[in-house]
């Protein structure tokens, strides 16, 4: 009899995690500032209360909570709920969330790279279909520049067709960028 030969399936690539700094960057730029000691204290640490989180980084409890909220938003911490026997509160216990740092950063490049598609597509659709005043106040399309009379809302300069050949490129060049390098935000 024949031994049975098990199918190896081949194992998918592991998803490379994010470092300290690229986690603190991420949550400074969608959550603000604030978020950046947040992150930094729950690094590497489990179920951490707010009422730790707080003393620790000398913030009020409200603060510390609504900086968590924001965070949670976005998927980047988890928490649980435990309720305190001696008090009769809910205490909740955070945890930083490394698989949501990664996936938000794939979604904000995704996110980039799209709109910078979108606009290349405006943008070569239209050849000198744009319109700026001397002054560069504004950049208008044809329609806008009709709508307005062919005068600047800013400074009411005559609104002169402009050549967006230079545009058209530095988009492409940006576009090729980010796709050499997908990990960049």
């Amino acid at each position: 009899m024949a031994a049975k030969v098990k199918k190896r399936l081949p194992k998918e690539a592991p998803k490379k995690g994010l470092s300290k700094k690229e986690m603190l960057d991420l949550a400074r730029a969608v959550v603000g500032e604030a978020s950046v000691e947040v992150v930094e204290f729950l690094y590497k640490k489990k179920d951490i209360s707010e009422f730790e989180i707080s003393k620790k980084l000398k913030i009020e409890v409200n603060y510390a909570r609504s900086t968590l909220y924001k965070l949670f938003n976005f998927n980047l911490v988890s928490y649980i709920r435990r309720k305190d026997k001696v008090k009769g509160w809910y205490i909740s216990y955070w945890t930083l969330n490394p698989k949501g740092f990664v996936e938000l950063k794939a979604k904000l490049f995704t996110d980039k790279l799209g709109q910078l598609k979108e606009r290349l597509s405006k943008e070569e659709t239209n050849p000198n279909g744009f319109f700026m005043c001397q002054a560069a106040c504004v950049r208008l399309d044809f329609d806008q520049a009709t709508d307005n009379g062919f005068r600047c809302p800013e400074c009411g300069g005559l609104l002169q067709p402009q050549d967006n050949s230079k545009t058209i490129a530095n988009l492409r060049v940006r576009i090729k960028e980010l796709e050499a390098s997908p990990g960049k935000v």
